[in-house]
């Protein structure tokens, strides 16, 4: 019987992919963004942090910490960041499984602190737009840049494993969706997805093993 052909728009580590039965799946892989660290220059304050992505921790801590670069407290989206943060020593005061928590976290609890977001070079615009509308004091500073590596599949797919709105526009610039149901990390991704398709599933809790999980449990009827 054939196979149950699944995309990952992400090159996935060796432990995400033994949990795809080669009997059933046939798993496909492509990383459609390259991400770059983008040239920046630290500001002198006193500042909270936040990161909505692990990104954005791997390029800040890719520079050299001047010591007079302090900041207040530091809040991020998602656990792997979190984790992240945690291991290069440094505490995170809050975590939120997405960034529109955050923001509302933000303003019940921190509103009278000022906050440097370091973000990439998409625009998340209702989390911009949120701190302005509640006058909380936000700068932003583009870290990292992601960049479209579409590629033609000829394959079809049952299922396309995305994790940000920018992997679905890469991918989209050279295939189309057809009947896939694209199984999506949080939100925005899903809400991105719903432009184009219908089909469309996504994490109550963004992680790349959820993803992979809502995938597998997708086909959990389909015996192969």
């Amino acid at each position: 019987m054939e196979k149950i052909r699944i995309l990952s728009t992400k090159n996935l580590e060796h432990k995400f992919k033994v949990l795809f039965n080669k009997k059933k799946f046939d798993l496909y892989e492509h990383s459609f963004i390259n991400i770059d660290f983008a040239d920046f220059d630290f500001p002198q304050h006193d500042e909270s942090w936040i990161f909505s992505s692990k990104n954005s921790v791997e390029s800040v801590f890719s520079k050299k910490f001047n010591s007079k670069i302090i900041f207040n407290k530091i809040y991020c989206v998602g656990e792997n960041t979190k984790f992240l943060i945690e291991k290069y020593g440094l505490k995170v005061n809050k975590m939120c499984h997405n960034s529109l928590d955050l923001a509302n976290y933000i303003l019940n609890y921190s509103n009278k602190e000022k906050f440097l977001f370091f973000r990439g070079n998409i625009q998340n615009h209702s989390f911009t737009k949120f701190f302005k509308q509640e006058n909380i004091d936000l700068k932003e500073i583009v870290v990292y840049v992601n960049k479209s590596n579409s590629k033609k599949l000829k394959e079809k797919f049952e299922a396309i494993m995305f994790f940000s709105p920018s992997g679905i526009k890469s991918f989209l610039e050279k295939n189309s969706l057809g009947d896939s149901t694209c199984v999506c990390i949080g939100q925005t991704t899903a809400e991105f997805a719903k432009k184009h398709t219908s089909k469309v599933i996504s994490c109550n809790i963004p992680s790349m093993k959820n993803v992979i999980n809502k995938t597998i449990k997708l086909f959990a009827n389909e015996y192969h």
